[in-house]
């Protein structure tokens, strides 16, 4: 017996060479159909053939030589065409070849096509590629699938479409029960703008801390907006998507009538937004400085023979050891027309040079313009750097924006008193803009630094008492954010102890997951504050567990980054009603 259990008394025919159809009717014989009954399993099956002739016989017909074997299928019998050696093939035999194919394994059947998996798998490259879905119609794919198992069952466009909605519609389920076993509160963005067509886009993305404190980030919506862009519209549109994913409890928005503190602390704006709002006012005033180095960029990107000549300049005056290279901005982001500017600072004596031996070269900035350039990339890198903080994904962001907005509020009022005179217009003009936006900052924001066990109500003291030289000024807002804070741990404490219990007593401790340490060590500013601290937190009596936490001190180094994520999870066990307050408020989700 063969080892995949098919008899092997199989006649082998008299020549290797002979043609299968001698001694048969002239007709060409019919291949054998592969009906149920008729199944052939053996991967011998894959180099052979099985041709059915008019008397009746079978036999097995190499795919390469064209040799044949007497196949008789209630006898069975493989094992001679396995010692076929083909002329046309490796010089092994076809049973060699077998387990060659199976890294030595043996193996009793034929690989059979998933045809479920097949289209699983389709479906999943075209949505990760990208690809159109008439993809599964060309002719060079069906090929390569046909080459690879001739079972395949290939599928048409529709088909593909419909497996992709389908795939859509079994990950968005996955994602809604995880939306609803969230321990606390859903943090919601939303962002609109319009695309080249003038067709109006909305998006909406749900940032929450899962059972296991991971900050999760769920891209929920991106869909057309029709007119009019109105608050009402607006409000209705994003309703109805939050209803979709089931979370409008969660969201506990102003229909359901339990907005905390009447809904004083709901909305908070997109700090890297307002932040590019007030650099590109202060921008305004070296607008013709930029709009030479923008069309000086420009024409370099676009005339290879003005890029070559450039990059002979640089060789000539001894700056190729320069590697990095000059950046182009797009006009709608500030901050990468920073980068465009400080890139083009360190070629300054390459475009100088160049305005010298192009006459066509009109576009140089003045000695004047270039020193304007310089001073003002510097007072702009606080911007970019605070503005790649905000827009950290991978981070709880939330407790950064009190220490970072307080430090460009404490440079913009340093800056007002500069001694360059259009660097004081640029301020004043930032100044106005930034107290449009945050004249008062945010409570809730304050709120959330103060749960930095690193920070506390030591650091908003410390921050006030640099806006607010005032001693009553000082106490009066330290103590309203005090005041806010205790309110509201009540308040949602009463609200949230038996539903949040109950979904986080299952915890586990001492497991690291992504916190903001990759924030860096903390500002100049934060570096500041460390340095009038003395180890020890606020002396308190009559303690709560808010009080408890405030007055004990803080154990690691003030200097060192720290995942705050994972030190919550570690002492919430300590802190249970801390815990359910933190969970539910999402103080440390996305700040937006």
């Amino acid at each position: 017996m063969s080892s995949d259990g098919e008899d092997d008394d199989v006649e082998m025919l008299d020549s290797v060479n002979e043609d299968p159809t001698v001694g048969c009717a002239p007709a060409c014989p019919a291949p054998v159909s592969r009906g149920k009954k008729n199944k052939l399993r053996s991967q011998v099956w894959e180099f052979f053939k099985l041709v059915k002739y008019k008397d009746g016989t079978k036999k097995g017909v190499c795919k390469a030589c064209n040799v044949g074997y007497k196949y008789e299928s209630q006898k069975g019998g493989t094992s001679a065409m396995k010692r076929h050696k083909c002329p046309n093939r490796q010089s092994m035999d076809v049973g060699k070849m077998i387990l060659s194919a199976n890294n030595g394994q043996l193996s009793t059947r034929v690989r059979k096509v998933d045809q479920m998996k097949l289209r699983d798998l389709f479906s999943a490259l075209l949505i990760a590629r990208n690809v159109p879905f008439a993809l599964v119609e060309w002719k060079e794919f069906r090929d390569i699938c046909t080459y690879l198992n001739e079972d395949a069952k290939l599928i048409s466009r529709n088909t593909g479409k419909s497996d992709v909605v389908k795939k859509h519609k079994a990950q968005k389920e996955i994602i809604r029960n995880r939306l609803k076993l969230a321990p606390g509160r859903i943090c919601l963005t939303s962002d609109m703008w319009t695309s080249v067509t003038t067709t109006g886009y909305i998006s909406l993305t749900a940032h929450y801390l899962d059972q296991d404190w991971v900050l999760q980030k769920k891209l929920l919506n991106l869909c057309p907006l029709p007119p009019p862009h109105t608050g009402e519209h607006l409000s209705t549109k994003l309703f109805a998507m939050i209803e979709d994913w089931g979370i409008e409890d969660k969201s506990r928005l102003v229909a359901k009538k339990i907005f905390l503190n009447d809904g004083k602390f709901f909305h908070v704006r997109y700090c890297a937004h307002i932040l590019a709002l007030i650099v590109k006012e202060g921008l305004k005033k070296i607008d013709p400085a930029v709009i030479k180095i923008r069309a000086s960029v420009k024409s370099l990107k676009k005339s290879q023979v003005r890029k070559q000549k450039f990059l002979d300049i640089v060789n000539t005056l001894g700056m190729s050891g320069i590697k990095r290279g000059i950046r182009q901005d797009v006009k709608t982001r500030w901050n990468s027309t920073y980068l465009m500017l400080d890139s083009c600072i360190l070629y300054k004596p390459v475009f100088s040079h160049s305005k010298l031996v192009d006459s066509d070269y009109e576009d140089c900035p003045t000695d004047e313009e270039w020193e304007q350039i310089e001073v003002v990339t510097k007072f702009l890198k606080v911007f970019h750097d605070l503005t790649k903080i905000f827009s950290g994904s991978k981070y709880p962001t939330s407790n950064l924006y009190f220490e970072r907005i307080c430090q460009v509020q404490v440079l913009l009022k340093k800056e007002s008193r500069n001694d360059i005179e259009f660097i004081r217009n640029m301020v004043k003009e930032m100044q106005a803009k930034f107290d449009s936006y945050w004249k008062e900052l945010s409570p809730i924001l304050a709120m959330a630094v103060v749960l930095d066990p690193r920070s506390k109500m030591n650091f908003v003291k410390f921050t006030y008492s640099k806006l607010y030289p005032e001693v009553r000024e000082l106490e009066r807002e330290v103590n309203e954010v005090r005041s806010n804070m205790t309110t509201l741990f009540n308040e949602y404490y009463t609200l949230s102890s038996s539903r949040a219990s109950n979904s986080c007593a299952t915890q586990n401790l001492g497991i690291k997951n992504g916190g903001n340490s990759a924030a860096e060590e903390g500002s100049d500013f934060f570096q500041e504050h460390v340095a009038t601290q003395e180890s020890g937190g606020d002396v308190l009596i009559d303690l709560s567990e808010l009080d408890e936490y405030l007055g004990e001190s803080y154990r690691g180094c003030l200097n060192s980054p720290l995942d705050i994520l994972n030190y919550w999870k570690n002492h919430e066990q300590r802190f249970p009603e801390k815990k359910i307050w933190m969970r539910t408020m999402g103080l440390l989700k996305k700040m937006y």
